[in-house]
């Protein structure tokens, strides 16, 4: 997912975080079409009805659904990480040893 908002205003890349995940849930499917922060949310959707009547996009509902943070202990890829995994490996082999 985006790690700002999908709106260029005066030719700006907004770099606020996402708040929303627009999608159109329309006859045949849902589709995704952007992520917005807060402020920016009622000018997309306003942009958006207009693209409807121009048939830019399906015709359907759009929907503004909440982003929500999960946070993970993943493995990010930086040697820390591997140092991290090769250490746990050690571990749990001398458990099976004991």
């Amino acid at each position: 997912m985006p790690d700002h908002c999908s709106i260029r205003a005066d030719g700006q890349a907004c770099q606020l975080p996402p708040s929303y995940v627009v999608s159109v849930a329309a006859e045949d499917g849902e589709y995704m079409l952007a992520v917005v922060c807060d402020d920016h949310r009622t000018d997309l959707e306003e942009k958006l009805a207009a693209m409807q009547k121009a048939e830019k996009i399906p015709r359907g509902r759009i929907r503004f659904e909440s982003v929500k943070t999960v946070v993970t202990d993943c493995v990010m890829g930086i040697n820390e990480d591997y140092i991290d995994v090769e250490l746990n490996r050690g571990i749990k082999s001398e458990r099976k040893l004991d």
